[in-house]
């Protein structure tokens, strides 16, 4: 097989990741969907990044707790309090926070922006990232992309960017869906959105496959950080 060798070997690893969940999803309750995503992806990184760990839990700010997070992204030297597999994380430790959203509905987007008012409004938590992760969605792809900055030109059949309105509290925004598991699957609704550090109310569209590789090197950077 020809090409980058890694840029194959994370197509593979995307591929089995989405599998996973989309096997899990026809062999699980739908009410325990949510934590299966989370585990999935909690095994992935864990096993990609040794300088980093990854925990369920709650951000503690000057002994207030913030919202349960599904994944926070620690450095490796922190303070561990658990407590029935829950951890209590200083401020200091964390790194990004992650929301996994098994199927995505359009209120997971808004609903994920407003809990992360929390982190946003505390000088000790401003600096962590805040992502949201998708395995799959039901929105539509027009949708998403206008949720994320980007109109739609009937005439030039192509998306085209522009400011937000007001400023949405996620600073990434991936999404793996696939329609099923045929190579032929359409990718249209994988997406990856990243905030524009010089402008809040403005996303880059990442449009290179597979996304999870910008995602994955973002979490690199942190790590070399």
């Amino acid at each position: 097989m020809e090409g980058d060798i890694t840029k194959i070997f994370e197509e593979y690893s995307e591929q089995l990741m989405f599998c996973k969940y989309f096997i899990a999803e026809r062999l699980k309750h739908n009410a325990e969907m949510g934590r299966c995503g989370e585990n999935i992806l909690l095994k992935e990184l864990k096993e990609r990044f040794g300088m980093l760990e990854f925990v369920s839990g709650f951000v503690v700010c000057n002994g207030e707790l913030s919202p349960q997070c599904d994944i926070l992204v620690c450095r490796k030297n922190m303070y561990k309090r658990e407590l029935e597999g829950l951890y209590l994380v200083n401020p200091s430790d964390c790194l990004m926070v992650i929301e996994v959203k098994g199927n995505l509905a359009l209120s997971d987007i808004r609903d994920t922006s407003n809990k992360n008012n929390y982190f946003r409004r505390r000088e000790q938590t401003k600096h962590i990232r805040l992502a949201l992760f998708a395995f799959k969605t039901r929105v539509a792809k027009r949708t998403l992309f206008s949720e994320f900055g980007y109109g739609y030109s009937s005439e030039l059949k192509s998306y085209y960017q522009r400011k937000l309105k007001e400023d949405k509290q996620i600073d990434l925004f991936i999404c793996l869906h696939r329609d099923n598991l045929n190579e032929s699957a359409s990718r249209e609704r994988q997406l990856f959105f990243i905030k524009d550090e010089q402008n809040a109310n403005q996303y880059f569209w990442e449009s290179n496959y597979p996304v999870s590789r910008s995602f994955l090197n973002y979490l690199q950077s942190l790590q070399s950080g």
